[in-house]
């Protein structure tokens, strides 16, 4: 899809009536009192949990399966499959004690050799793996997380309930946890045997899914919804509602569904949120639970740096050129903070002297020095779905056209984007990440050969840095080299990281036991919800 889109504004009496169509000749979820539904923006890519980047597919594979631990925004792990785990001496190995009650959604027990097993398959160069880089420092595995050898990857079972990782080098355990939070332990007795280009076929993993997780896959809509029921045996203990559905619903209508009984939570953490424009009208419903929550997800403008007019110098004209502080502003509304470097304010890692920088005269000045093609038309690609993007997109737009550049918006969907980004099909990009305690959660986005390294950067200098402060094993010892990468990245920058967004979330107040703000992470506890 090209060309640009306009941007609508509803008033609140447009919402209204649209909530009253959305709740027509249909039966709600509150009035059938088991049901809940989730809404988020856009589409889940894939249903091979391994061969994703996108976190819409993990808030669905977070229903299905179950990961060792999963990560809080504080910087805390919880328990999942795993009950604990033990670092050992020198911070080479990880030992994870397995919940002996976990059965798979057909009643099989889950043991250690499942999850053995699923980290041999992830780490199959032969199987499609976008987030393979999961793996990355584990032992017996190369940078991309692909074993050296068939079953070389360090995971092995040292009994039925307990894994042992080992590590390629003594590294801070938390950085290994935070990856791991992403990886989904899927069963050995259902995938086993099975050919490589069974696995890799979509087939193999979307007819019936089997995880452990707190829903049982029921159906699906492609690019709509995804149905699932209650997992009654689920070993931390059975949802309180009988349906779960999560829903694609477009960024203008989620208040309207909300407001209808349509949508009873959205899926927040940059996945869907209440628009700016419709918070005030939001705040005021009284069937609606509202917070506005500070997040660590930042919105980063991707540059191809293997274009060669894209110098370093260039690279920091365009960054350069933005006024962050205007779309915090005016297209925040103050809901959000200005960034120049993927750790954010609420980082313990953060830090304060890594000036935001802009100068629109010296920005147009460096372009000129290195003798920049302004007559070039440069494609800038922005996904759809998520209608804060597209805007912020248009603003950043308009401050490259001001230093005399020339730039067409080209809209596509998230999966295009991504592919068409790898491909070095574009100049600039914008995408969001962020949301984790880690302050390498950017590595793999700067990584040389990273399935996520969209700007297509060959040098390793950054996830060099990253790679020295992960392999210190105190905060007092990692701190120096993650203020070394903040002022590194913005020199360097293969990417112009724009802001952080906070989350306008809401829910019905007919859930509870609801705390929206682990959702920032993706930590979804369904089973702890209860519906009234």
């Amino acid at each position: 899809m090209n060309g640009r889109r306009s941007i609508k504004v509803f008033s609140g009496a447009f919402l209204l009536m649209i909530a009253v169509i959305f709740a027509g000749g249909r039966v709600t979820a509150a009035e059938s009192g088991k049901t809940v539904t989730i809404a988020m923006t856009s589409a889940w890519d894939t249903f091979l949990p391994i061969n994703s980047s996108s976190n819409y597919s993990r808030l669905i594979y977070g229903q299905i399966y179950s990961r060792l631990a999963a990560g809080r925004i504080d910087g805390s792990y919880v328990p999942d499959l795993a009950d604990s785990w033990e670092v050992s001496e020198g911070s080479t190995e990880v030992t994870f004690k397995l919940n002996r009650n976990v059965r798979w959604h057909d009643g099989v027990p889950l043991t250690a050799d499942d999850v053995v097993y699923t980290f041999q398959l992830y780490s199959n160069p032969k199987l499609d793996a976008l987030s393979r880089y999961m793996l990355q420092y584990i032992a017996g595995a190369d940078d991309s997380g692909a074993e050296l050898s068939p079953g070389s990857i360090g995971v092995k079972a040292a009994d039925d309930y307990t894994v042992v990782v080992t590590l390629k080098s003594p590294m801070f355990y938390e950085t290994l946890l935070n990856d791991l939070s992403d990886v989904f332990i899927v069963p050995k007795h259902i995938y086993e045997g099975k050919t490589i280009e069974e696995l890799n076929s979509p087939a193999a993993w979307e007819k019936t899914p089997v995880g452990s997780g707190p829903f049982k896959y029921a159906d699906k809509i492609d690019g709509e919804r995804v149905e699932f029921t209650a997992n009654k045996d689920y070993f931390r203990g059975a949802p309180d509602f009988d349906r779960l559905v999560v829903r694609i619903i477009p960024g203008t209508n989620l208040l309207a569904g909300l407001i209808s009984g349509e949508v009873d939570i959205l899926a927040g953490g940059g996945l869907g949120s209440v628009l700016l424009d419709d918070w005030e009208l939001a705040k005021h419903q009284p069937n609606l639970v509202t917070e506005s929550l500070p997040t660590s997800n930042y919105q980063t403008l991707v540059i191809n740096t293997q274009k060669e007019y894209f110098t370093e110098p260039a690279r920091q004209a365009i960054s350069k050129a933005i006024n962050r502080k205007v779309i915090v502003e005016s297209l925040l509304k103050g809901e959000g903070e200005a960034v120049i470097t993927p750790i954010t304010p609420l980082s313990r890692y953060f830090d304060d002297s890594v000036e935001i920088w802009y100068d629109p005269a010296e920005a147009e000045k460096i372009l000129r020095d290195e003798k920049f093609p302004f007559d070039r038309e440069l494609v800038f690609l922005v996904p759809t779905g998520n209608t804060m993007r597209e805007r912020a997109a248009a603003l950043v737009e308009q401050d490259l056209e001001r230093i005399g550049l020339k730039v067409r918006i080209q809209l596509v969907d998230f999966t295009t984007l991504m592919d068409s980004m790898l491909k070095g099909q574009h100049d600039f990009g914008i995408i969001g990440s962020g949301n984790s305690s880690d302050p390498s959660e950017s590595r793999q986005m700067i990584q040389p050969g990273n399935s996520v390294n969209f700007a297509l950067l060959t040098d390793p200098e950054l996830a060099d840095i990253c790679d020295e402060g992960n392999a210190a094993l105190t905060y007092e010892e990692r701190l120096p080299h993650f203020k070394k990468y903040q002022r590194r990245i913005r020199d360097i920058t293969p990417m112009a990281y724009l802001y952080t967004t906070n989350a306008l979330m809401a829910y019905n107040k007919r859930l509870s036991r609801v705390n929206p703000v682990n959702y920032l992470t993706l930590y979804w506890p369904t089973w702890e919800w209860r519906v009234d």
